[in-house]
């Protein structure tokens, strides 16, 4: 497997993103400007970041790689399907681990690749794999349809309309409206760009998130980091879970299936998209912080003995 791993790593330096992809750069690029200086090199060093592979093109990774032959365990790391999900009762409820079946779930997998990063007793792309699955999986734990069991997450919620559609496109579902159709509209993007617009695009909408939020005090200070348990990550998943009660599906899934979703129900809801984003590079960007600064803190007890 690690041969299969190794020529997947080399043909990702210049990747095939898709459209979720463009969300994905921008977590990315939102959490790198908060780094640490200790963090900033502490990643750079376990992936080998450069102006060839960037950490746009390192949080967009685990995608391009999910479908490949010999590589289906990392599917079902991407999500978690809450049995008890019933948003067209109003009913959005994450129990973990009873929702996690034999830990194969993304809230497993975010605690998992952490601490495959923190053992450096792992092997240097055991260890890369790992921080590119967490930059990853950030992105996907705040598109609240990852975190929703209602119908495989709102994948078969369909055919929804969107815009130009004319009838309802068969291929579009709700969780795709949410993984690519609003971050594009709420940005002024086309449905179809290349990946080079798409990290131009990436740039800019982090850099807007960023300063937004260094003008309203927000910083890495209380953003919750325990490594040790699933504490934050569970939290952060219940939040983003509710989200899909409140916003995705508030008026219930006949309402999604009879309206074109590029107008009323964008006007109420797209700016979430930009929310969720940022929240998702802060969090990185402290997950990253504290992950350095515990490898920091061994390679010091190491001297010290």
């Amino acid at each position: 497997m690690l041969v299969h791993i190794t020529a997947l790593l080399l043909s990702a330096a210049a990747p095939a993103i898709c459209w979720d992809g463009f969300g994905h750069q921008t977590v990315g690029f939102i959490a790198q400007k908060y780094f640490t200086s200790q963090a900033n090199a502490t990643v750079g060093a376990l992936i080998g970041l450069s102006e060839a592979f960037d950490i746009g093109d390192a949080a967009a990774w685990a995608d391009t790689i999910r479908d490949r032959d010999n590589l289906p365990w990392s599917k079902n790391w991407h999500f978690i399907n809450p049995k008890g999900d019933d948003p067209e009762k109003h009913v959005c409820v994450v129990n973990y681990p009873t929702d996690c079946v034999n830990q194969n779930c993304i809230i497993a997998a975010m605690m998992n690749q952490t601490s495959i990063v923190l053992d450096t007793t792992k092997s240097s792309m055991e260890r890369r794999n790992a921080t590119m699955f967490l930059l990853h999986f950030f992105g996907d734990l705040h598109q609240f349809f990852h975190t929703s069991g209602f119908k495989l997450g709102g994948t078969a919620v369909r055919p929804v309309c969107w815009g130009t559609d004319a009838p309802c496109d068969g291929n579009r579902n709700l969780h795709s409206v949410w993984d690519s159709a609003i971050p594009r509209k709420l940005r002024g993007l086309p449905e179809e760009t290349d990946r080079f617009q798409d990290k131009a695009a990436a740039k800019a909408w982090a850099a807007d998130i960023y300063n937004r939020q260094k003008e309203q005090g927000i910083s890495t200070d209380r953003v919750c980091a325990k490594l040790g348990g699933p504490d934050c990550i569970l939290d952060w998943a219940t939040e983003s879970n509710k989200l899909v009660c409140s916003h995705g599906l508030k008026n219930g899934e006949a309402w999604i299936l009879s309206h074109d979703l590029s107008k009323e129900y964008f006007d109420e809801n797209g700016q979430l998209a930009d929310t969720q984003v940022g929240k998702a590079g802060l969090r990185l960007a402290a997950w990253m912080n504290a992950i350095a600064s515990a490898l920091g803190s061994q390679e010091r007890l190491g001297d010290d003995l």
